[in-house]
């Protein structure tokens, strides 16, 4: 129900005559990637779901892979906007930070459990933007990362780099477990307080008094 809700939801917005038409191409595009691939979308289906003449599409774009890109793009500028969002709401400790960036994530990505496939096949089709894509995310992770080592929440003896890539990789795959393989779904609260019980335990604070695991340990 969910997935069909969204789908429903963005062939509207692509179709809004009073969307600037760049807009417009750009759900279209997102829309249709998601739902059959770049492979079998062309830039005459694209326009037609934009609901723009296709002689128009060249002065916004100057390919099908040129749109896909800027698709690429743009799902990465909504999350960090919307984990932005979340951020200046939370209060200032890392696990209330990391609660907020995760849940806004996980709701986008329920809203548009497409991008999944579509950030998937760019490793394909645009490796760069795949590449930077995840870069993009990582960055910002780290940043925050490095924030709450100043501030104690985290020991600072983890390097942030390794840390923003645990939250990628975290995001990813428990929002398509939850998001994208149950057609839209919201990722449930219990599977974000355990996530979070398990980063608490494995990045624990400086003065937490926990001992860090040793491969000597074992």
């Amino acid at each position: 129900m969910g997935a069909q809700v969204s789908t429903v939801t963005s062939r509207r917005q692509a179709a809004d005559p009073d969307r600037p038409p760049r807009e417009r191409l750009l759900s279209a595009a997102e829309h249709l990637f998601g739902e059959r691939s770049y492979y079998r979308t062309t830039v005459a289906e694209i326009c037609a779901a934009a609901g723009i003449a296709t002689g128009s599409f060249y002065a916004h774009f100057d390919s099908k892979a040129g749109i896909f890109a800027a698709v690429i793009r743009r799902i990465n500028s909504d999350l960090r906007a919307a984990m932005s969002a979340a951020l200046r709401q939370a209060e200032g400790n890392q696990r209330a930070r990391e609660r907020a960036c995760f849940r806004a994530y996980f709701d986008l990505s329920s809203k548009r459990p497409w991008i999944y496939r579509i950030v998937r096949e760019a490793e394909f089709v645009a490796p760069a933007e795949f590449r930077a894509y995840y870069e993009r995310l990582a960055s910002g992770y780290a940043e925050g990362v490095r924030t709450a080592q100043a501030e104690g929440d985290i020991d600072a003896r983890f390097d942030p780099e390794v840390i923003a890539y645990l939250y990628t990789g975290l995001g990813n795959f428990i929002g398509m477990r939850w998001a994208e393989w149950t057609g839209g779904g919201r990722v449930p609260d219990e599977v974000l307080d355990d996530l979070l019980e398990v980063l608490a335990a494995g990045l624990p604070p400086r003065a937490s008094g926990r001992p860090l695991w040793s491969p000597h340990d074992q």
